[in-house]
């Protein structure tokens, strides 16, 4: 490419990512609990009224998710699952049993209240009394194994989870704040209600409740969710080129792009949701490089934090971060995101000033695509959440000399450069 068509690219550029200072999000922590639940915190015994109904059958096709029984309402038309439900007693009667809830004699090595056997078909239902003391202000992951569906999981006599299909003992559930606020937390009572199916081959029932470890997580480099971003990219003649050229030749800072294409990302070859630009992926590998730039404020957040690479791919892709392999895999993962969270040695790739994220993509058959990012995740306090720290920036190309040449903030002197896609004197 002509220097005078990269400038005309980049005076044209739109800048991408802008006004993102990062969003709070919810992290899983197993050792957070609230209310134990048998699959995640094994050793905690725990106790809940329970009403089983046991078909005594074998499974056949025509039971397949079928509910053999729903407890009776009480005697003031309260469902089961309401929280102030009074246990019915007679016909159909609440025994108090100790979890774990399985078909197994033992489940995590606790003793099971084995509620059916593996080979029949029936319905539990449940309901556990708790009390939280004090608030909680992080949010709160609901822990939900159930094998089979359809199940249901209500707290204080709201639906807040149910399957309609499958089974999953590890099944875990990040509660809104609507229904974190159906929670009580003055000490009072709070009924968490289940219903548990089981059609074939074990049974499983369990609930519980662990506050979440909150992060902001803040972009170096975003992912298509936050629109198209530029970069640099190469197309090769075949896999066999990859033997000529060393990673060295095209993944550092100090790489000259002037005879790289300039452009947009995702690229797909196929009218799908990565489709920004087309990628001819069965018969040419692609290479792809990304600018950032890291201030001093952001560097002292990284230090502190993690820094994740997110990547949906076709095909075996291979990562680096200023010149150094990061990450690569094989295969391809269809829509779905690998994630990587570097290393303490990796993370000291990044450095104040120009930053660059590489990734080479083979040929291959079928499908082919790549949308990339780069996430600093920081623990998440007050006093950060309401002036993040950095990560507030625009995405451009990148930084470049009259030469057309890609230069970091500290490596500038007095002259003129191309930024954010604009000539600018310094």
């Amino acid at each position: 490419m002509l220097i005078s068509q990269v400038f005309a690219f980049l005076i044209l550029a739109k800048a991408a990512g802008a006004d993102d200072e990062g969003q709070i999000v919810a992290l899983w922590n197993g050792a957070n609990v609230v209310l134990p639940a048998s699959q995640v915190t094994p050793s905690a015994a725990w106790k809940a009224n329970v009403m089983v109904f046991d078909s005594g059958r074998r499974y056949s096709d025509a039971d397949y998710n079928k509910v053999w029984g729903v407890p009776l309402p009480d005697k003031e038309d309260r469902p089961w699952y309401a929280a102030d439900y009074v246990l019915t007693d007679g016909e159909q009667s609440w025994r108090e049993q100790t979890a774990p809830f399985s078909s197994d004699e033992y489940y995590m090595g606790q003793r099971s209240f084995r509620w059916i056997a593996v080979d029949r078909t029936g319905d539990l239902y449940l309901r556990r009394s708790f009390t939280i003391d004090s608030p909680i202000d992080g949010d709160l992951f609901l822990a939900c194994g159930h094998d089979d569906a359809p199940s249901e999981f209500y707290i204080n006599g709201v639906c807040v989870f149910s399957v309609a299909d499958g089974w999953n003992n590890d099944e875990r559930v990040l509660l809104t704040d609507e229904q974190k606020a159906l929670i009580k937390f003055d000490g009072t009572e709070n009924i968490m209600a289940v219903h548990v199916h089981q059609n074939w081959g074990g049974a499983f029932a369990d609930c519980g409740l662990y506050e979440a470890d909150m992060q902001l997580v803040s972009p170096l480099l975003s992912t298509l969710d936050k629109g198209e971003w530029p970069c640099a990219y190469y197309l090769l003649n075949g896999n066999d080129d990859f033997s000529a050229i060393a990673p060295n030749d095209w993944t550092g800072l100090c790489i000259d792009e002037s005879d790289w294409a300039f452009g947009y990302g995702p690229f797909s070859n196929s009218r799908d949701q990565f489709l920004t630009t087309y990628w001819g992926s069965e018969r040419q590998p692609l290479l792809v490089r990304r600018h950032f730039f890291i201030d001093e404020d952001e560097m002292q957040a990284i230090a502190n934090g993690l820094v994740e690479l997110t990547c949906s791919y076709d095909e075996n892709p291979k990562v680096y971060l200023n010149g150094t392999l990061i990450w690569e895999t094989n295969g391809w993962n269809d829509n779905d995101y690998a994630h990587y969270t570097l290393s303490e040695t990796q993370k000291k790739l990044l450095h104040q000033g120009d930053n660059v994220l590489a990734v080479s993509l083979m040929a291959g058959g079928g499908g082919g695509h790549i949308d990339y990012g780069l996430f600093a995740h920081q623990p998440y306090t007050p006093a950060n959440i309401g002036n993040p720290i950095g990560f507030n920036r625009t995405y451009p190309v990148g930084i470049y000399d009259l030469q057309g040449r890609s230069v970091g903030r500290l490596q500038m002197k007095r002259g003129v450069y191309i930024v954010n896609g604009k000539k600018l004197i310094f």
